[in-house]
């Protein structure tokens, strides 16, 4: 059986829903580029209601700045495509065990990194035109805290965000989060070489309108 899965959280608590590696075929692609849920309710359903609750607590705790590490890891090392280790710690949270060490100390580590990162979502002047966010020095996986920082700065409404690209999606994304939402609905990609095209476009333009 073949799985076509996001690599985020998502799509590891699917392929842990689905039981894992044993005997599948995993074909990883960015997330967020397409509509279908990779968690629909009707494979929820076939959970226990406690591992149903500490997986819906989990995929909750994905890019927040608050509650259990070891959630909160688990999502960071997801987005950053590392598998073993997302794997390790999901998979962990979900028995309700301690991780190892190792597994320990590198979740750590990435938490840092991420939450050095956040600090600098409004460190200048980011937003223009009125509602839209550029963090065009943010990669893709950093952007749902990115989200997540905004809101708790005090943004509700809707907005647009632009970020950087994604280990498996080059280019720069344009994502739409509703009101309230800490997640998108909508995200699409301007691929690299027709962003060259729009910047050579630009300053052709730039120049032939100097005086």
């Amino acid at each position: 059986m073949e799985l076509n899965l996001p690599l985020d959280l998502r799509g590891m608590a699917a392929l842990w829903v689905h039981g894992g590696h044993k005997g599948r075929v995993v074909s990883w692609h960015a997330p967020w580029l397409s509509d279908e849920d990779p968690l629909p309710p009707s494979l929820l359903n076939g959970l226990s209601p406690m591992r149903r609750m500490r997986l819906l607590r989990l995929l909750s705790l994905d890019g927040a700045a608050h509650g259990p590490w070891l959630a909160q890891a688990a999502g960071t090392a997801a987005r950053l495509g590392r598998h073993p280790l997302a794997w390790n710690l999901m998979t962990t949270w979900l028995a309700g065990d301690l991780p190892s060490p190792n597994d320990a100390t590198e979740a750590r580590r990435l938490l840092d990194v991420e939450r050095e990162r956040i600090k600098t979502v409004l460190t200048w002047k980011r937003e223009w035109p009125e509602g839209v966010i550029h963090l065009d020095d943010f990669p893709a996986w950093l952007v749902l805290p990115a989200i997540r920082q905004l809101r708790r700065m005090g943004r509700k409404g809707s907005f647009h965000l632009i970020s950087g690209g994604h280990l498996l999606k080059a280019g720069r994304w344009t994502w739409y989060i509703p009101a309230g939402s800490w997640r998108p609905s909508k995200v699409s990609v301007e691929r690299p070489e027709l962003m060259k095209h729009s910047m050579s476009h630009r300053i052709t333009s730039a120049i032939g309108s100097a005086p």
